[in-house]
């Protein structure tokens, strides 16, 4: 009786108000059920309003001002399954209406989507109250001169680092630099390392330069007289040589890059220069790159979305694209920018624009390509013309076997009306979130009998949804309407 006594009282009564109807709309939609709610602060901005467990008042409002004059893309309400058995619609309904009255605008952008998250690792009271309550939501604040320069000066100079990166280097390796000229071998690409066994620990060289640092990433700072090239990890392990530290700290990564010192002097061997400390190009983001990795493509049509807050991942496509470059998987690249800057009242259905396209021939010229949509514009606002880029792609490279589009998941499909004019099936690289995917990726994938391609795996059988079923995508269950249109499948009433 005493439990049930306590239990009452953490759950507080509210005042009898009808909420408003797309309020209802969403406490009576599907619930999503996790163990824990992580917060995605990689590919947007967000916002986050705590609320005390079992409470419908805010405990900090601090940054609302910022959601003024931005694109709100998505507001998940997050609390506990504590109590399980209780369905808590009032209280997540009081939740809403605070929500309401502190952000009076919050629903009149017709692509913000809308979540609820039931964590379930809160079995009592005291577990709950240490999860998370309240909103989250996600943003994007309108391009500006400043935001757009910083996004093109990251690809620049991604371009630069990865540009000085050697392909296929002579591997050199010297035990006894006195009489390197005789002792010394010389061999390909790490086909040979030997050292293990010689009395001194052998320093590596590559084209008679030292291998002076090894990263997981870009290498921007460094002496104008030093070099850097690339090897994969697994190679790295196999030779040996990494140290134990770097094993570790390595293991994760794909592709490791050597910094180089300058040509190796050994008449000089006396004396003795400090060694300059360079600072690599950190990538605070790599699921595009692994997802990338994951895949083998050939004779590709590559489309990609340039538009602003995307620079995140078209970086890590650099990358990739600099390790591929000479597998000629890719025959055309194209890029597009949601119509060059025009105002959004003149983006005409299958006629905005800002798309470029051009044979691809390798990374140097797809940055060149990407910084000129870049320049041309940024986007404007959220959706963007998708189906227009890949018909207007696909029409320019007949011959491609594959269709591989990097799409923005916080993005609607602007003209998902001209889908039926793409008839070659769409690969699609999902950029941006953790819980679910846009719909319209799915409708685009499950349509064009493509697929959606995540870090972890990918999704190429929609014979559910065809088949007028529930199909589940990253904790987010979808369905098709009547029209064919993907849409987000209500499954329960606050179960």
């Amino acid at each position: 009786m005493k439990s049930l006594i306590v239990l009452f009282l953490l759950i507080p009564f509210y005042p009898v108000a009808e909420p408003a109807p797309w309020v209802n709309d969403i406490l009576n939609g599907t619930i999503i059920k996790i163990p824990v709610y992580q917060i995605d602060t990689i590919s947007t901005n967000v916002l986050y309003l705590p609320m005390p467990f079992a409470k419908s008042d805010f405990a900090d409002t601090t940054g609302v001002s910022r959601l003024q004059q931005a694109d709100i893309l998505s507001v998940d309400l997050v609390f506990t399954d504590y109590p399980a058995s209780n369905s808590l619609k009032v209280l997540n309904a009081a939740r809403f209406k605070s929500l309401q009255q502190l952000i009076p605008f919050i629903h009149n952008q017709f692509f913000t989507q809308w979540r609820m998250i039931r964590q379930t690792k809160g079995k009592d009271a005291v577990s709950s109250e240490k999860l998370m309550h309240g909103f989250v939501i996600h943003y994007r604040s309108i391009p500006t001169g400043v935001s757009i320069q910083k996004e093109l000066a990251l690809v620049q100079q991604t371009t630069m680092a990865l540009a000085q990166i050697k392909q296929k280097p002579v591997l050199q390796i010297s035990v006894n630099p006195v009489n390197n000229a005789k002792t010394s071998k010389k061999i390909r690409y790490w086909d040979e390392i030997y050292g293990s066994s010689a009395p001194t620990t052998p320093m590596f060289y590559i084209k008679n330069r030292p291998v002076l640092q090894i990263a997981d990433t870009v290498f921007t700072t460094f002496d104008p007289s030093d070099s850097m090239m690339q090897v994969p990890y697994t190679i790295a392990l196999q030779k040996k040589i990494l140290t134990r530290q770097q094993q570790i700290k390595f293991q994760k990564a794909e592709q490791l890059y050597c910094l180089l010192g300058p040509p190796r002097k050994w008449a000089d061997e006396g004396s003795q220069t400090a060694t300059p400390i360079a600072k690599s190009l950190p990538l605070p983001d790599t699921s595009l790159l692994h997802s990338l990795q994951q895949q083998s493509f050939k004779n590709a049509l590559l489309v990609v979305d340039v538009t602003a807050s995307m620079s995140l991942y078209t970086v890590q496509l650099l990358h990739w694209l600099q390790q591929i470059d000479t597998l000629h998987a890719i025959t055309q690249f194209a890029c597009f920018n949601d119509g060059n800057d025009i105002p959004t009242e003149r983006k005409i259905l299958g006629n905005t624009g800002g798309i470029y396209i051009e044979p691809y021939s390798n990374m140097n010229n797809a940055a060149v390509l990407m910084e000129t949509a870049m320049h041309r514009g940024s986007g404007g606002d959220t959706p963007e013309n998708v189906c227009e880029a890949l018909i207007q792609s696909i029409a320019a490279c007949a011959a491609c076997e594959e269709v591989i589009l990097i799409a923005d998941n916080w993005a609607p499909v602007r003209d998902i009306e001209l889908l039926q004019q793409i008839k070659k099936p769409v690969q699609i690289m999902i950029c941006g979130g953790t819980i679910g995917v846009h719909p319209d990726y799915v409708t685009i994938a499950c349509k064009t009998q493509g697929s959606l391609r995540f870090t972890d795996g990918a999704i190429t059988d929609f014979s559910a949804l065809k088949n007028g079923g529930v199909m589940q995508i990253r904790s987010l269950p979808f369905r098709l309407d009547k029209s064919g249109k993907v849409l987000v499948a209500n499954l329960s009433h606050q179960q």
